[in-house]
């Protein structure tokens, strides 16, 4: 009798087991993507690129909000903070203003001649110790091999000579090196959303800009001001980073995933950056753009009071020694 009902029992459990359904995958983990650049250009083209990586891995399901659909730059930041599941770019400084202030020489007017001393410089130890520096402070450097690309100054009036830009507004994004930079070139920086340049320009609320060609010509700066100066005075990183918050919260699977992509696009992106430089070149010469000449030089010379600033103060005593010695020094 009792082995009779252990086996009654025994069909009923499997029984049971059978009617239950498997459990199945767990839906993917919705990510923003965001950035502030215009579409058309190389950083929305990676990250289309970075979106549909991880979107064929299966764990995520993203999508691309360019030219600041999800806000200003600092509004972004601030949901990475806060553990949204949001990717966004930003560049050495941005980063910097909010957690490690050595981050920013990256970012130093002139600090670089080629691609290949970015490269040098991320690919070092010391590089690879700020990074960890910034995790603790509630960011996580996704990939570093981004470029928003060199960035040229345009104005109202033709710039020939340093003296040509004194007191004159020139929109920068809002982070301290940038305003240091342009306050040593002796113009009257002026920190404004991308959104708001192109009427402001155009009204002469402001008197130039200085960006990427490529996201002059996107955003069509070159028909409010058309005098370009080909200064080249930052090579500028693009970092893609979230939150440590939302980081730590992935399996590892799913860490690598992202950071595997991330870098995976990076290269395609910046390979794009540095073959399209010259064809936006020419595009903004043939709607009607003047470029001008330079003493490069002098602009280099006149920055050099920017290593002085007191907004400096707060990085590593011999910072700029460190880097120069990575790169190759100058």
């Amino acid at each position: 009798m009792e082995r009779k009902s252990a086996s009654l029992w025994l069909l009923a459990a499997v029984a049971l087991a059978l009617a239950v359904p498997p459990s199945r995958a767990a839906d993917p983990l919705t990510v923003s993507i965001a950035t502030v650049i215009p579409p058309g250009t190389p950083v929305p083209m990676g990250l289309e690129r970075l979106s549909e990586a991880l979107n064929r891995t299966g764990d995520f399901k993203t999508a691309v909000y360019p030219a600041g659909q999800l806000g200003s730059l600092t509004d972004v930041m601030d949901r990475c903070l806060d553990g949204d599941p949001t990717i966004m770019t930003c560049d050495p400084a941005d980063l910097a203003d909010i957690t490690v202030k050595d981050l920013s020489i990256a970012q130093a007017p002139f600090l670089f001649s080629t691609w290949n001393e970015v490269d040098k410089l991320t690919n070092s130890a010391w590089w690879g110790e700020l990074v960890g520096r910034v995790e603790k402070k509630g960011m996580r450097i996704l990939a570093y091999n981004w470029a928003f690309g060199e960035r040229h100054i345009l104005t109202r009036k033709p710039i020939r000579k340093v003296a040509d830009l004194a007191g004159l507004k020139i929109r920068i994004p809002n982070n301290v090196n940038f305003v240091k930079t342009f306050q040593a070139l002796g113009a009257a920086p002026t920190p404004m959303a991308l959104a708001e340049v192109f009427t402001s320009l155009q009204q002469g609320t402001i008197d130039g800009l200085e960006n990427p060609y490529s996201d002059i010509y996107a955003n069509h700066f070159h028909e409010a001001g058309k005098y370009l100066v080909d200064d080249d005075h930052i090579k500028q990183i693009c970092l893609i980073i979230c939150g440590s918050a939302f980081f730590d919260t992935l399996s590892e699977k799913q860490q690598k995933e992202l950071i595997d992509a991330s870098v995976e696009a990076g290269k395609f992106q910046r390979d794009l950056v540095l073959r399209l430089a010259n064809e936006f070149k020419g595009k903004l010469a043939d709607a009607g753009a003047t470029f001008t000449n330079i003493d490069r030089a002098e602009f280099i010379q006149a920055t050099e009071k920017y290593y002085s600033y007191p907004e400096f103060s707060a990085w590593t005593p011999g910072l700029r020694d460190t880097v120069l010695a990575i790169i190759g020094g100058k």
